[in-house]
């Protein structure tokens, strides 16, 4: 009976295999960040790819040549996006803690809290914010500033443990400056925000955000009402 199942599976995904070789109307991919896959009109999608690449004006076609680049876990740029992270993740996390939400533990017990000093009220409203594609989109000279006034604050010396803020920097832009990809047969190179996987790119928008909300959180302080975001695998071991 099992042998029986295997065999029609089998021939299942050959079929799926043909279609998708004799559909040229019809693209798979995986989607953006987890283990599932999108399968779609060919069409739509190029569409929708042209569409996002002109509104968000995120990449642009070089106008030179560019060479051949296969990515891998172990390239320099992922190395050094990795390194940076380590790096700046604990200072982040240092000075952003009380307003920071780690997991949906963390965020009932700041609720307990303000519950506790008498704060939560019957007109206590509750908002959702969420920033649309906050990695890819953030100003790169403006999370660059914002990194250089955090490291500035937060060394000793002009250093951040061993390293030069001048060396730190030069790693940022580095790994900022070689994010290129290939599609419908063209390079482009990415010139706004960061790679979505790099953790360097979390922890930059996450430095960014944080001046960015200064002026909301002293809103709330005032008004004693609660702020937090909630960051998540700030410090994971994916590159």
């Amino acid at each position: 009976m099992l042998e029986t199942r295997v065999q029609r599976e089998h021939k299942i995904v050959q079929s799926i295999q043909s279609l998708l070789r004799n559909r040229s109307d019809i693209v798979i991919r995986r989607t953006d960040k987890s283990k599932v896959f999108y399968i779609g009109n060919a069409t739509d999608f190029a569409g929708k790819a042209e569409e996002y690449m002109l509104k968000t004006n995120a990449c642009q076609e070089p106008g030179t040549p560019l060479r051949l680049i296969i990515a891998s876990i172990h390239a320099p740029a992922t190395l050094v996006s990795k390194f940076l992270n380590d790096l700046l993740a604990p200072i982040y996390l240092n000075v952003a803690r009380e307003v920071t939400f780690i997991n949906g533990i963390d965020v009932i017990r700041k609720l307990e809290k303000h519950v506790l000093d008498g704060h939560f009220q019957a007109t206590t409203n509750f908002i959702v914010i969420d920033v649309t594609d906050l990695y890819r989109m953030i100003p790169r000279e403006g999370a660059l500033h914002a990194l250089m006034r955090l490291l500035k604050k937060h060394s000793d010396h002009g250093k951040i443990g061993t390293l030069s803020i001048d060396a730190i920097m030069r790693m940022a832009r580095l790994v900022l400056d070689t994010n290129c990809f290939a599609y419908d047969n063209k390079y482009y190179k990415q010139t706004r925000g960061g790679a979505m996987g790099f953790t360097f790119t979390q922890a930059l928008a996450n430095i960014y955000m944080r001046e960015w909300e200064q002026d909301l959180i002293q809103h709330q302080v005032v008004h004693n009402g609660i702020y937090g975001r909630f960051v998540k695998h700030l410090l994971n071991e994916k590159c």
